[in-house]
């Protein structure tokens, strides 16, 4: 399935898409459910204070009722609003000529209007059916009366949002929208009209942040305090009715649980005077936008782990949508991204469960077996040393006993090769520890003393300009710190670090490359070249490998460190520059001032700021640090350790230090990749790594032993902690290490122990005494038996004491065979 895995995502997005389109409306409706999630994040905006709304609530109508209150209401408001010189008035409450206990006052609420001049009153479409000029317009009942009075529908579509229709057509009938009709009635000249015939609302707050007046308030108000309205001259002004239970029309909005339809026609008047209406006419265009977004980010396998990259796609998207609907009032088609994205993500994550699924069930499996396999051993060996108890007290032969002793050696080693083996199946679950207590600075990952006191010495020389020498051997880090100088210094906001590697160019070249040179200065010198001085001005220069330069080159480098001047290859024309020297080598350099390579002035100015970078070996709390790291950023894959490979890496002497980490790591990655895992085991770490330096073994040993005290488990931990030696390996050159030691103190056994032991802990020099003794007597026993036999035919009976010991110690096996003859 993998190997289809991109056809599969393109697959499921193509289908996804199509799907999209033939369900529309349940899309829509998972379009409007995602804006209203991101109006709710948006804090709400404050209305057009040019609107005010006077409403009838439930206590109105207890009062002034019953429902529908009287005309002559409406014909006071009227008359008091016109007073106040309002800019228009907008009566959302439909006057139907159906009312005969109404009829008594329309002439008076007619006067009114006609006398006011700037009212614009609503009419209706009946059986209205969602969609454009359905329906028969029914106009109220003071159009009948005036001829010239304005008068706006109040329908709406209720689809995945609200939409209003801008205007009713129908059989040479025309009507305009109310809030379009009460918008032109208010700025008739000035208004721009939206081009769409149709537009969608967009509920930016509550309805009750426009400024708002019950009928009973606003009547109070105007006979005892009138000149607290005077604030609505020139406000267009929307009466309705508000009390949910009367109202034929209530919606739900993000800020509004319950909108009564004088809100409704309040936003949709403050969305066409100030263009905050959801704009839906760039629909395909956002479409193709997302699906773009979709591809590159999701389906294409970009140099990401995949959960960053899912992520990276939805934030990305999420940004775009509010800042799109919140800002430009533009709704995206959600859907188009989401619903992809989401089958899309689920794909990948059953492929990840059933990779790990069958990842776990493997190694479970193996674990599994190397447990039983190393339970069937023990008991062998187990078996095996009672059989050699009993040739102890004389129940088997000298020969059998010598053979049992070869087989328990043997099976102790494959004991503890299965052993880590068994270390290799488990993770170190430490080095996510130690990456989150070590410290990144500019790239240089660190949790030991000695670093922490060259970043602090960086970080006060860094802000000066003085000239910085920076010493380590190969593979430290020291460009790295030398740009971390750069970073920390306000050089890097006029200029560039340039870097030169001193080493890599002749004595030639590197004159050229760093001063530059004139059109002919030599052959192939065909144009002028501009120096790494002269590009690095009011910079910062790293010279890699100073040590390298010949004393021609030191002589002009120890110029421009003292006067900043120089002159290309070929002219004579002096330059003036302006740079920070930082160099640095992995010589030293006193050294070769005393043998005269390396100038003794030169040195000096170099020498302003010494920084000196201690070797990987020097910091070894640093390396699952480190390690960490590389496996986290060295490719899309996130990789993590068995706790066998991390205690080689510390292990590890690391001559070319945290270069040869890496390099190390890289080679791992790409076995256990092809191995389709994602943990590096010892056996995807380089040879040299895990084969341990045997050279001085014998001290090695010697000094675990005593580091752990002689205890029961130092012969295990000692073969744990020095790589893939065995235990019996180390259990032979102690025996060995003993007899020697037993020989140059005269066969004195107390003596032996001091020596051994190295220890005024009469614990330990007792657990070294018992060893020591078990070696002696297993051999006097054996030795008392073949008596009074020569030398030469009870060596030749005791093969078995000489089979495992190293052969260096076999000559000191001799004399003690010799002196227990005697």
């Amino acid at each position: 399935m993998t190997k289809y895995k991109l056809h599969i995502k393109i697959l499921i997005v193509l289908i996804s898409l199509l799907a999209i389109f033939i369900f529309r409306d349940s899309s829509l409706f998972f379009d409007q459910k995602c804006s209203r999630f991101l109006y709710k994040l948006n804090p709400p905006e404050n209305p057009d204070t040019n609107i005010v709304i006077i409403h009838i609530d439930k206590t109105d109508i207890d009062n002034l009722g019953p429902w529908p209150l009287k005309r002559s209401y409406y014909a006071l408001l009227i008359k008091d609003l016109t007073e106040l010189n309002v800019k228009s008035i907008g009566i959302e409450i439909f006057l139907s000529d159906r009312l005969p206990s109404q009829s008594i006052y329309n002439d008076l609420l007619n006067n009114e209007i006609r006398r006011s001049g700037r009212v614009v009153v609503s009419s209706v479409v009946e059986s209205y059916s969602n969609l454009p000029n359905s329906g028969t317009l029914i106009l109220p009942q003071p159009k009948q009366s005036i001829a010239e009075l304005s008068t706006g529908h109040l329908d709406y579509i209720e689809n995945a949002g609200i939409f209003v229709p801008l205007s009713y057509h129908k059989n040479s009938i025309s009507e305009d929208a109310f809030s379009l009709a009460l918008a032109k009635k208010s700025y008739a000249k000035s208004i721009s009209l939206p081009s769409d015939s149709l537009i969608k609302l967009n509920f930016f707050s509550s309805w009750k942040k426009f400024r708002n007046y019950t009928f009973l308030e606003f009547f109070n108000l105007f006979e005892n305090h009138k000149s607290s309205l005077n604030s609505l001259k020139n406000k267009i002004v929307l009466v309705g009715l508000s009390d949910t239970q009367e109202s034929a029309s209530v919606i739900q909005t993000s800020f509004d649980n319950q909108l009564p339809g004088i809100g409704l026609h309040a936003f949709a008047l403050d969305n066409i005077l100030n263009k905050r209406y959801i704009r839906t006419d760039y629909e395909l265009i956002t479409s193709l936008i997302l699906i773009v977004l979709l591809v590159l980010l999701v389906i294409l396998n970009l140099n990401f782990r995949a959960l960053i990259r899912y992520l990276s796609a939805f934030v990305l998207f999420f940004l775009i949508s509010y800042l799109s609907l919140n800002i430009f009032y533009i709704q995206l088609d959600y859907s188009v991204f989401l619903i992809p994205w989401l089958l899309v993500g689920l794909f990948d994550l059953s492929l990840f469960l059933i990779k790990k699924n069958i990842e776990f069930t493997f190694f479970r499996s193996e674990a599994e077996k190397l447990k039983i396999k190393l339970k069937e051993k023990e008991t062998r060996l187990s078996d095996l040393e009672k059989e050699l108890e009993l040739a102890g007290i004389g129940s088997l032969s000298s020969s059998s006993s010598g053979k049992l002793t070869e087989k328990i050696s043997a099976l102790k080693n494959e004991i503890e090769n299965l052993k880590l083996q068994q270390e290799d199946q488990f993770l170190n679950t430490e080095l996510q520890k130690e990456m989150t207590s070590s410290e990144n600075f500019f790239g240089i990952i660190y949790k030991s003393i000695a670093m922490q006191s060259v970043v602090s010495l960086i970080t006060k020389v860094a802000p000066t300009d003085a000239t910085t020498l920076i010493l380590g051997e190969s593979g430290t880090g020291k460009e790295l710190v030398a740009r971390a100088i750069h970073q920390l210094n306000d050089r890097r906001k006029l200029n560039a670090f340039v870097a030169v590697n001193c080493a890599a160019l002749s004595d030639t070249l590197l004159e050229s490359e760093l001063f530059g040179h004139v059109k002919g200065a030599f052959t192939n010198a065909i144009a002028d070249k501009i120096g790494r001085f002269e590009a690095a001005d009011k910079g910062t220069i790293f010279l890699d490998e100073i040590g390298e330069t010949s004393e021609n080159f030191q002589v002009k480098l120890l110029r421009i460190l003292q006067t900043g001047e120089f002159e290309k290859v070929g002219s004579s024309k002096t330059i003036k520059t302006d740079v920070r020297v930082i160099a640095a080598t992995n010589k030293n350099l006193e050294e070769l001032v005393n043998e005269k390579k390396f100038r003794e002035d030169l040195y000096y100015r170099l020498n302003v700021i010494k920084i000196e970078l201690p070797p990987l070996r020097d910091r070894k709390e640093d390396i699952n640090a480190i390690a960490s790291f590389f496996l986290s950023s060295d490719g899309p894959d996130k990789f993590s350790l068995s706790k066998a490979a991390s205690d080689q890496l510390n292990k590890y002497d690391w001559r070319g230090n945290v270069r040869e980490l890496q390099s190390a790591l890289k080679r791992a990655m790409i076995f256990a990749g092809s191995a389709h895992r994602d943990f590096i085991k010892l056996s995807d770490l380089p040879e040299e790594i895990i084969s341990k330096d045997k050279s001085n073994l014998e001290t090695m040993i010697l000094e675990s032993l005593r580091e752990k005290k002689f205890s029961h488990s130092s012969i295990n931990e000692t073969a744990k902690e020095l790589g893939s030696l065995s235990r019996a390996v180390v259990s032979e050159n102690f025996r060995g290490i003993a007899f020697r030691t037993y020989c140059s103190f005269n066969f004195d056994l107390e003596k032996t122990i001091l020596e051994l032991s190295q220890s005024d802990d009469l614990k330990v020099q007792d657990k070294v005494r018992t060893k020591v003794k078990t070696f002696l007597c297993n051999i006097e026993d054996d030795v008392n038996k073949l008596k009074p036999s020569d030398f030469q035919s009870v060596k030749g009976k005791l093969n078995s004491k000489y089979k495992n010991l190293p052969q260096k110690y076999h000559s000191y096996l001799d004399q003690i065979i010799i002196h227990l003859l005697k």
